[in-house]
């Protein structure tokens, strides 16, 4: 199969209707007008056709963890689409409502006028059953293409139970994966620009951020300054990575700092939401090491985790971050989704055995959900933790898997912890909602990973993590001056704060 083929999946048996307007692209996650090979395909089969391009982004409000925040954030993206779709000459349509349900059944009508509808293949929250619930009702075919990663997810294999085990497959496929990447700036045949009107009032907003104060969305979770959405900004922080905090990223980026004093990319909503592909991440990094191609690759370190990609300490390093630990969640997903709703289908065996056993042992430390949300618990660095997600959407890497870890070790149970993560998560962090938020989770909980000594009260043998070992390991006081700079979580959540 080659790897354009490989993104490829159908999701109905109709035959496609070439008396019809346009081809549709209905862009779900990758929402980006460049390096998209969703759009790519929709281009491909508008050429083949001869019929114009639609565009069709859409939002509702009633999404799960719907707030202003996330409204926000792609809501800038959309405008910056419209901007690029002007450029372009292509037919853009985004669609937002402002009321609940208004925008209930235009989908299937948009897609009784088309020829074939494309849209995007993702293995995460609201989309695969989206995608689903259109491929049921449509009378044309509708495919959904995968842009998730560099190496199809479908060529990856099976789950594996460690990125061990991923990463070989991965440096195996990069040379023969690598020229087939997205378009850097899409090929649109003429027929794919023919003008077509909207059925409907396609939306603009002179501002932004009033539109979204107005709109009945969840007012305590408010935007993020600092961190807007779209492809322009999403750019921008690669930039700034690359520039400022790529160089000692494999030494410095644990210890935990802000986005500007750190060594982390910032880049993981922008990855989420899809306003930049990971492919045009990986180049840029590569690009740091000169005139970069597949002949630079070290084949004798292939399946190690360092120098296979380069000689460069620091690019390797981000790149098995961005690639081996990312496509893990993705491969992982792409055929356990519904694993992932209960810690008895997600956890492998050892995992729940050993949670199992301890969980009648006494907690040093029992709290509520809505205390957990508040950061009201005895310890300054999980409490520190907490303010940085409600006040900036993220949570330094190193720390989220210490937040994690205390939650389950402060929870009556398990699968009560895993229910406060996912909710925590979702509710305030930008990159959340995504296979690699939840598959980092599930990593507290022993996912990915493999049983430790010695045998603990509450966690068993899974892997211990506590602030005071933290504190030993980091000097934290950068951390707190940070986070005493940020809102407090009861400003933020009474909107005093945004």
């Amino acid at each position: 199969m080659g790897y354009k083929q490989a993104r490829l999946r159908r999701l109905n048996d109709r035959p496609s209707r070439r008396e019809g307007d346009y081809v549709l692209y209905w862009m779900q996650i990758f929402r980006r007008l460049e390096r998209n090979h969703a759009l790519d395909y929709a281009l491909v089969c508008a050429e083949v056709l001869g019929k114009p391009l639609v565009v069709y982004e859409g939002l509702r409000l009633d999404y799960p963890w719907a707030s202003r925040r996330l409204h926000r954030f792609i809501l800038e993206g959309m405008e910056a689409n419209a901007e690029r779709a002007e450029k372009l000459g292509l037919n853009y349509w985004p669609f937002v409502e402002t009321e609940r349900g208004g925008g209930r059944g235009l989908l299937r009508r948009l897609s009784e006028r088309a020829c074939v509808v494309i849209t995007d293949d993702y293995p995460c929250f609201i989309v695969p059953g989206q995608s689903a619930a259109l491929a049921g009702k449509a009378e044309v075919p509708v495919m959904a293409v995968d842009s998730n990663s560099l190496v199809p997810v479908s060529l990856l294999g099976a789950p594996v139970s460690a990125a061990a085990h991923l990463r070989p497959r991965i440096h195996r496929a990069f040379a023969e994966a690598w020229p087939h990447r997205a378009s850097k700036r899409p090929k649109i045949p003429d027929a794919a620009r023919k003008r077509v009107r909207a059925p409907f009032d396609v939306w603009r907003a002179k501002d932004v951020a009033a539109f979204v104060d107005g709109l009945p969305l969840d007012a305590s979770v408010p935007p993020v300054s600092g961190t807007p959405g779209g492809t322009p900004a999403a750019r921008k922080r690669l930039r700034r990575f690359l520039k400022r905090r790529l160089d000692g990223y494999a030494e410095h980026r644990s210890p935990p700092r802000s986005l500007e004093e750190g060594h982390a990319s910032g880049l993981s909503p922008y990855l989420h939401f899809g306003h930049i592909s990971i492919e045009e991440v990986v180049e840029a990094v590569l690009a740091t090491t000169g005139d970069w191609s597949p002949e630079e690759l070290r084949i004798h370190n292939r399946g190690k985790r360092e120098g296979f990609f380069c000689d460069d300490h620091d690019v390797n390093s981000f790149l098995d971050e961005a690639l081996t630990w990312r496509d893990v969640g993705l491969n992982w997903h792409w055929s356990r989704r519904e694993d992932a709703q209960r810690l008895e289908t997600a956890l492998p065996p050892w995992a729940l055995e050993t949670l199992g056993a301890h969980a009648g042992d006494e907690r040093p430390w029992l709290y509520t959900p809505e205390e957990l949300e508040a950061g009201a618990t005895h310890d300054p660095l999980w409490n520190a933790a907490q303010r940085e997600l409600v006040a900036t959407g993220v949570i330094h890497n190193y720390l989220r898997m210490l937040w994690g870890k205390k939650v389950l070790e402060w929870s009556p149970s398990p699968a009560e912890a895993y229910r406060t993560l996912e909710h925590l998560n979702n509710k305030y962090a930008l990159d959340g909602r995504d296979p690699n938020s939840y598959t980092g989770i599930l990593w507290c909980f022993g996912l990915f990973d493999r049983p430790w000594a010695p045998e603990r009260k509450v966690f068993g043998r899974i892997r211990y993590m506590s602030s005071e070992n933290t504190a030993r390991k980091f000097n934290l006081k950068p951390y707190y001056a940070y986070v005493e700079g940020l809102p407090a979580i009861e400003e933020i959540r009474s909107g005093a704060g945004a």
